[in-house]
């Protein structure tokens, strides 16, 4: 099992717990699914293991500018989506009443990232 399934499967566990800081730690889990399937999907496409979030939104720019299919899904925006709502608002911020769709829709974008062409 790689990071990205690893990530998931916690997530949908903590998430379902009735302990608040579960419930933030399944927002993190989460967003680090998404993290590290855009990583390896932009390793798979040739550029460099990101350092920083500035660095893969770049290359996902950069991506989406010179592929229609990559722009199409709007993979740039979906992950801000998860930037802000699972890391910064669920996790950090505490609004755990988001963490159930937040791991939906990270499960979601995942599958996405999958199904991109590599």
């Amino acid at each position: 099992m790689g990071i990205v399934e690893e990530a998931l499967e916690h997530a949908e566990r903590e998430v379902k717990s009735p302990v608040p800081m579960a419930k933030r730690e399944a927002c993190d889990k989460a967003f680090l699914a998404v993290i590290k399937a855009v990583d390896d999907y932009l390793i798979s496409r040739g550029f460099p293991e990101p350092e920083r979030h500035s660095d893969r939104f770049r290359y996902m720019r950069e991506l989406e500018k010179n592929d229609p299919r990559v722009a199409k899904v709007e993979l740039s925006e979906k992950l801000g989506a998860r930037f802000g709502k699972s890391h910064e608002v669920c996790f950090y911020g505490g609004a755990i009443e988001l963490a159930e769709e937040e791991v939906q829709k990270a499960k979601e974008l995942v599958e996405i990232i999958k199904s991109l062409p590599r």
